[in-house]
């Protein structure tokens, strides 16, 4: 069995250390996934999530774009939060 406190001691880490290093790689892993969507959607629209919105707000919409203005629009605000987040 796998004898956690003695690899913490080997890596001369504390547990407090390995959790804040963990939780920063989650924030991470979470920024980089949103920037991977806003960039999907932005090559798929040849556009900004600003300039496709106005094109949106101004005609009436598929059921494909508004579910990519739904997914690209929760992306750019978790991107957001994430970049705040870990400033």
């Amino acid at each position: 069995m796998i004898n956690a406190e003695h690899i913490l001691t080997q890596l001369h880490m504390s547990k407090e250390n390995v959790l804040n290093e963990i939780s920063l790689l989650l924030g991470k892993q979470q920024l980089a996934q949103y920037r991977m969507e806003q960039d999907y959607f932005e090559k798929k629209y040849q556009q900004s999530f600003a300039e496709y919105n106005a094109a949106f707000q101004a005609q009436t919409a598929s059921y494909e774009m508004e579910n990519d203005w739904l997914s690209w629009k929760f992306a750019v605000e978790s991107l957001a939060y994430w970049q705040k987040l870990l400033s």
